[in-house]
Order: C-alpha cells, then structure tokens, then sequence
C-alpha cells in the first residue's frame, strides 16, 4: 500500500511542476517528495523543513488537494476524497511508535469514540465573527500543550464553539491516533465527581481523567457555585498543565464574567488564550447555508440564493436554528413534491420566522407589562421566583422577547428578572425558541405580542 501512495504523489509533484513557475517549484515542492504513511484517507507527506511546510499549507494546499484527487482517480481509480498533511522530521520522531495504519489495541474507546467525525476545521464555515478563533484553534490542534494552554472559548448559543472544540480533537487524533483525547460536558464531569464521591469509585474516576493528552471540557460556566467539582477540575488542570498536555474549554461568557467560581481558577484560564465566536454576518450565514445543502447531497446551485439571503437575514443569532431552517424548508419541498422557490420558502417558514421590527425604543418594562397584560398577571408574579406554569411561561417568553427586540445580553435580561442566572435565561430563551416550531399556540401568542408592542 505505501509503495502505491508514493508512486501517487510523485505523479502528483510532475503535475504540480507544471502548474507553478520552476523556480518556485524548485525551491518549494520538489523537496517534499517522500510519503511517510498513509491513515484514514489522509496522506502524510514529508517536509525537509518548518518554512516547506508552512509555504504549501498557507499558500497552495487547496490546489495541491485538488490535484491530488484529480491523479488518484485516474491513477487508484477510487471516488474516496484524500486529503495532504504536511509534516517534518519532528513529527516522525515523535510518532515513531504509531504503527503505520493501526491504532494502540490497549487504548480504551472512550478516548477515541467520543468525538463527532463531522466536527473538522473543513467544516467549520469561517467569516470576520469566528476568523481569529479559527486561527488560534488551529496552531493548538497543530502545536497541543505549547501554543495556547489553556485554550478558553467563548460566544453564545449555537454559534460554533463545541464544533471548533471537537475539530482540534479530531485533527490532532488524524496526526495521532494514539493521542488520548477526552471531551466531556461539564455537567458530566460533574456527574462523575459525584458518583466518585458516593460511590468511592475513585479508581473508575482517576482512569478517565489523570491519564489523557488532550482534555476538552465543553460549558465550564456549568460549575458555577459547585465548589467541591471545581477544586476537583482545579487538581485536573494543574496536573495537566505542569506536564504540557492541551486543556481546552469554553464558555457562553469571557472568564472575568463566570460568578461563583474560584479565583484561582478562573486566573488560570487567562493563562493561555481567550478567543472568542460573535455572531455570524450575513455572508456567513449564507455560506454555513451553503455548506449544510452540500452535506444534505444537494448541490447550492440547485437553490437560488435568494432563497438562501431570505433565511439568512431571517435567521440571525443561532447556527443550529438557521441550518434547522434550511432543512424545515428542504423536507417541506419533498413532503409536497415541490421545487423549491423563494414562494415555497415563504410558506415552508412563516410559522417560525421571528416578525421582528424594529423596535430598538422599546424598553424592557414596556415589554414586561405588555406580557403581564396579555396573560392577565402582575408584574410582581412576572418577577417572582414562583414556578407555577400560569407564571413560568409568560416570564421565558418576555425574555424571548427582550432578547429579539433590544438583542440584550443574557445577564442583562437575567438583572431585570430579579437577578436570574444568565443560564436560567438562556435555557428559556431556547425553550420558546423551540416551541415556536412545534406549538402553534405559543407561536400565536408571540405573532400578537409583537403586533402590541409596534
């Protein structure tokens, strides 16, 4: 097999020596001309030096892909997309125990089978509101434990930071397979703690945490106020960091925002690199719906983009609700047997599109009173901590409100509800969120809210 995949990048070199100037093919691409191993699609090509590698990666590696795959069709006769890594001498060394297509037997599948493989960087959609955050993740995924440790991320809901997380997992796992690599919830970690404490099984709990290259824990704003895991996750880190294993995290909020945490932790996520993923623009969002239709084996050709620009300026906040948009509008044309048009479109999202206005000189008390009278309650039970359902609704759907009309932060919603927890905000906001698609009442009732308050 290796003799095969040697021959295909040769063959790939005299194309590519005629499709550069030969100066710059002498002195770029001819020294990289020994293929070191080839894994899960992936050809590991090597390069005499950092500055080889670093050339071809930041200026031609599309091009070299695509040539690639055009002489392995030929060559292989295989449909199967490779892909190129660059390597040098450095990364041999250090993976000189890999067997060349296998993987360690002995390494247990929690550390290899809890990422999702759809979460790459070439899936990842890149724009001004996630460029440096993608920037940074890829030197840590390149460099894990020297570059950037810890790595904090941090955004709101549904803009990318679990997809941007798991890609540094998976393209150091595609480097090395034997890498250790863990990504957990907080609230799982969480979860362990306990069972560790109350079940004793402290050798169950060490055995997936002390031994792992790469820790990747998703939502740490999760341990808030939960002392005894955070001084757990505290002897975690500092274990880890002092021997240069990659610690990445993220978070809805920077690291001087996250209440009820300890000092001494929270200094040290400052230690590495804060990066953080605004909301998409609207060529963003048009391109992430570009990229979902090529996932769904539909070719964004085959849908006019203005039908794309109506539900990107639509849908503007979340990326799972604009991509859960574009498939409500694709399954809507099969069921009907329809192609689909901006008018199918139209029809397919009038039930879930947000009819927001502007109504930027709105204030919030406005917005809590015109609630309280539509449900007939107080602003006093609006405001309380009663859990009753008459109250619990009218109250998430006056966030939802706020956070669509004045586009308010979730601890600045959270202030004017008697000092509610941002999660407590931000989990109502999604709870309306998703019952505008699946009850029609409440949708209703939102529709006539907004047409009081213009």
């Amino acid at each position: 097999m290796y003799e095969q995949y040697q021959e295909l990048w040769m063959k790939t070199l005299e194309q590519l020596s005629t499709d550069f100037d030969k100066t710059e093919f002498e002195e770029i691409f001819k020294p990289v001309n020994k293929v070191y191993k080839f894994h899960k699609n992936l050809i590991y090509v090597v390069a005499p030096s950092q500055f080889h590698k670093s050339r071809i990666e930041s200026f031609h590696i599309k091009h070299v892909v695509r040539v690639l795959n055009e002489i392995a069709r030929n060559y292989l006769n295989t449909l199967d997309n490779l892909d190129v890594k660059i390597i040098t001498e450095d990364f041999i060394t250090n993976d000189s125990h890999v067997p060349i297509n296998g993987i360690d037997p002995n390494i247990n599948n929690l550390y290899r089978h809890n990422l999702k493989a759809i979460y790459t960087f070439e899936n990842f959609v890149v724009g001004p509101s996630n460029r440096f955050a993608n920037l940074v993740s890829l030197q840590v995924a390149n460099q894990p434990g020297k570059v950037a440790n810890p790595l904090y991320i941090f955004g709101g809901v549904g803009l990318g930071k679990t997809h941007l997380m798991q890609a540094i997992g998976n393209f150091i796992l595609d480097n090395d397979p034997n890498k250790k690599i863990l990504y957990v919830k907080t609230e799982v970690f969480i979860e362990d703690y306990i069972k560790k404490i109350k079940n004793k099984t402290d050798q169950e709990f060490n055995q997936k945490y002390n031994d792992i290259d790469v820790l990747l824990i998703d939502d740490i704003q999760f341990l808030s106020k939960k002392e005894q895991s955070q001084l757990e996750f505290f002897k975690i880190f500092e274990r880890m960091h002092n021997i240069n294993k990659q610690i990445v995290v993220t978070s809805d909020r920077p690291t001087f925002e996250l209440k009820d945490m300890m000092d001494r932790l929270t200094s040290r996520f400052e230690w590495g690199a804060q990066v953080d993923i605004k909301e998409p623009d609207i060529n963003t969002r048009i391109d992430i719906l570009k990229k979902k239709l090529a996932s769904e084996k539909i070719g964004y050709e085959d849908v006019n983009v203005e039908i794309l620009e109506y539900i990107a300026r639509n849908f503007t906040s979340n990326i799972r609700i604009l991509e859960g948009a574009l498939k409500r509008v694709l399954f809507y044309a099969t069921m009907m047997n329809k192609e689909i048009t901006l008018d199918l479109t139209k029809e397919a999202l009038k039930d879930v599109i947000p009819e927001i206005k502007s109504m930027n000189h709105t204030k919030i008390i406005e917005i809590q009173k015109t609630v309280c009278d539509y449900y007939n309650i107080s602003l006093v039970n609006l405001l309380s901590k009663s859990r009753k359902a008459c109250f619990v609704l009218p109250r998430q759907i006056a966030m939802y409100l706020i956070r669509e009309i004045k586009n308010e932060s979730y601890p600045k919603i959270g202030s004017e509800f008697g000092g509610r927890d941002h999660t407590t905000v931000m989990h109502s906001i999604q709870k309306i969120q998703n019952l505008r698609i699946i009850n029609n009442q409440v949708d209703e009732d939102i529709k006539k809210l907004f047409e009081r308050l213009t």
